[in-house]
């Protein structure tokens, strides 16, 4: 893969073809390998290298893009030629571009030379270490394990250059035996980090307890989350209420709330790509360091994300969390989501729930109202009926219809143990959660 003096010789031998005007180059480049595999066999191999170059002219107020996926001299410089042509005709921007100047970075990505030579037979082996566990129970196994290399340069004309990279490891699994399943997903920079012989045990014990599911009735209950379904709740959270282009446009449930207390003081969530769990992304796609971001702090509202273009129309600060040309219309998400651990124990959790319902994930979630973050989906992988503070009958999976508003104010008890999982920028940290606000719409046939 290119380094960083790669990069820095390349900026140096195309700027001049910008014919005097602004300019911004992204340039985005994966290197990774995976393996999946269904039925307890593997059944696919695959390896990728992809590189992603934009450009971007700033003619005065026009702006124009290009995209392509060489670093033949020909095409760079044709497609650089293409683009200041554009944007000689294109209409103006309702606002003045302005380009970051040289900035200094306080973290890097994490970078791990085992994952990063992770071989197609070093995941094989890992992944028949869990095959021969759950087989041994009667169980199949299917899931995905890839490794991989990523960096991200990012350089303009008032002289910001920025380069990092990092190692990735994704693992997730599911497990089956007639109706009983079971699911357990994995995030981390070092793959020496990946536990197989845990993971093993964490999906066993869960799918040996589900089964001879039984239905319960719609309603609402008290509800035990994983930290698997916590992650996707607040993903979903970050994507329809904490971009600050939604909440200036005022179809955010924030817009106009900030510094108002809606939540419980336990209740603090993060944008931290300094937090320990989580895997630190230094700058976004226009070169702005990344800090920590107070979304909601002991309850109360502060504010979200901007993007750079957001923060230039409004007025405000970008944040560090500008996305890839490609995706920047829709404004900003959060790269590192982290919230707070509590002070309680997942046992006492359950043990001081009468009667209630533990979910260990999520399915298909969609969002039904972005202004109160009302989404609707399904369990999946493991539901369990909670009596008299113990875990008892699995429950066949159910659909729900919650806001996350609702859910949020519900919340009582919070975990002080925390998980890292996958988001839709970059990693979660999530706790387990209890509330006593989840509504469960229907029953499913499954």
């Amino acid at each position: 893969m290119k380094d960083k003096y790669f990069w820095e010789n390349f900026i140096e031998k195309v700027k001049k073809n910008f014919e005097g005007l602004d300019f911004e180059i992204v340039a985005m480049e994966n290197n990774s390998g995976l393996t999946r595999f269904a039925q307890s066999y593997i059944h696919q191999n695959v390896a990728e290298t992809n590189l992603n170059l934009t450009f971007k002219v700033i003619n005065k107020d026009k702006v124009s893009i290009v995209k392509l996926n060489s670093l033949d001299e020909s095409e760079v410089f044709k497609n650089i030629k293409r683009a200041i042509e554009l944007s000689k005709i294109i209409p103006k921007l309702d606002y003045h571009y302005s380009l970051l100047k040289s900035q200094d970075y306080k973290i890097k990505g994490e970078f791990s030379e085992e994952t990063a030579n992770f071989t197609p037979l070093n995941r094989a082996q890992q992944i028949i270490r869990l095959v021969k566990r759950v087989n041994q129970k009667g169980y199949e196994a299917s899931g995905a394990l890839e490794t991989g290399v990523e960096t991200v340069m990012v350089a303009n004309s008032e002289g910001l250059f920025a380069f990092d990279r990092e190692t990735k490891v994704d693992f997730n699994s599911v497990i089956t035996k007639d109706n009983s399943t079971a699911y357990h997903s994995f995030i981390n920079s070092n793959v020496n980090h990946l536990d197989i012989e845990r993971i093993s045990d964490e999906l066993l014990d869960t799918a040996l307890r589900n089964v001879d599911q039984v239905e319960i009735e719609p309603g609402v209950y008290t509800v035990v989350l994983s930290p698997e379904a916590v992650a996707e709740i607040l993903s979903e959270a970050d994507y329809a209420g904490f971009d600050g282009k939604l909440i200036m446009e005022g179809k955010s449930f924030i817009s106009g709330k900030q510094g108002k207390k809606l939540f419980p003081e336990s209740i603090t969530i993060s944008d931290d790509p300094f937090e320990k769990l989580t895997m630190p992304i230094p700058f976004d796609f226009v070169g702005c360091p990344r800090k920590k971001i107070d979304l909601i702090k002991d309850g109360v509202i502060v504010n979200g994300v901007f993007d750079h273009i957001t923060a230039i129309k409004y007025n405000m600060e970008c944040t560090g969390n500008t996305l890839p040309p490609e995706s920047a219309s829709m404004g900003a998400l959060s790269f590192n989501i982290v919230m707070k651990q509590g002070e309680d124990q997942l046992e006492d959790m359950i043990s001081n729930t009468k009667k209630g319902v533990y979910i260990n994930r999520f399915h298909y979630v969609n969002v039904l109202n972005p202004m109160n973050i009302e989404l609707t989906g399904m369990t999946r992988d493991g539901t369990f009926l909670i009596e008299n503070g113990k875990l008892t009958k699995a429950i066949k999976n159910m659909r729900f219809n919650t806001s996350v508003i609702d859910l949020l104010k519900g919340v009582d008890m919070i975990s002080r143990e925390r998980h890292t999982k996958s988001g839709f920028v970059g990693p979660v940290v999530a706790p387990y959660l209890r509330t006593n606000n989840f509504t469960f719409s229907s029953k499913t046939s499954f």
